[in-house]
């Protein structure tokens, strides 16, 4: 499984592609490429969230539980 870095790493190569392919494109907004570009790079930031979000879970988890109650309190 690929780390938080190496999918920044990926998520800038896609970002670079995805306006590339918006200058190229004719019609911006129906252009098939640069569609299939934009949903690679809000895949990949789903990608990276939710391996973030597990880890925080984790973490939590590791806490006791009346701590992670006031911890969602405040």
């Amino acid at each position: 499984m690929a780390t938080v870095d190496q999918l920044k790493i990926h998520i800038e190569k896609a970002k670079t592609e995805f306006y590339d392919a918006i200058k190229k494109a004719e019609d911006k907004k129906n252009d098939l490429t640069s569609r299939q570009k934009r949903k690679k790079v809000k895949r990949l930031e789903r990608k990276v969230a939710k391996i973030t979000a597990t880890e925080k879970m984790a973490e939590e988890k590791k806490k006791p539980k009346k701590e992670r109650k006031s911890a969602t309190e405040a």
